[in-house]
């Protein structure tokens, strides 16, 4: 009787994983995906992003150059404009009426150019949170650390945003 089940459980595994294999699922960045992969890459490659304002503008225009295209711009085909806005929203409130906790949300506008030919335009937004402490330097240190981290995770957003929109645009080529 156990053997019956042990072949039960190895038919339904192999059928399971015949199914995920049938199941069109194809990861984005995977290096055997025909020629869209290398066309989602080129296309980033060719993506100028715009100076945005500001240093927090400055670190993030950095950060999305580095993740799209890392060798620098070929042939600057796109424009990549992102207007960043910022605010703070205040959680923990102590005896005190002093705040203890506090949220940085920043919000990024997203459009992509061709030309004068406007492709994608989007919002993406990040959220994170840092402690207000009574020291003020660690105050600050601890808000520049969520200003980093929230900073990445706008560009990883971007990011994925685009190779998105270059992925679809070259599967209905």
């Amino acid at each position: 009787m156990l053997y019956l089940f042990k072949y039960i459980k190895c038919f339904l595994l192999f059928l399971l994983a015949g199914a995920i294999a049938s199941c069109g699922f194809v990861p984005m960045y995977s290096s055997n995906n025909n020629l869209s992969s290398e066309s989602v890459l080129n296309s980033l490659q060719q993506i100028d992003v715009r100076p945005i304002a500001d240093r927090r503008g400055r670190i993030l225009r950095n950060q999305i150059r580095e993740k799209i295209n890392p060798r620098g711009v070929y042939g600057a085909k796109y424009d990549l404009q992102v207007i960043l806005a910022s605010r703070s929203q205040d959680l923990g409130v102590r005896k005190d009426s002093t705040t203890s906790r506090s949220n940085l949300i920043l919000t990024a506008n997203v459009v992509l150019w061709d030309g004068t030919k406007r492709l994608l335009r989007d919002r993406v937004r990040a959220t994170v949170s840092y402690n207000i402490l009574d020291q003020q330097y660690a105050t600050i240190a601890s808000e520049r650390n969520a200003e980093s981290r929230a900073l990445t995770q706008i560009s990883e957003q971007i990011r994925t945003l685009l190779a998105v929109y270059f992925k679809r645009l070259s599967e209905a080529r």
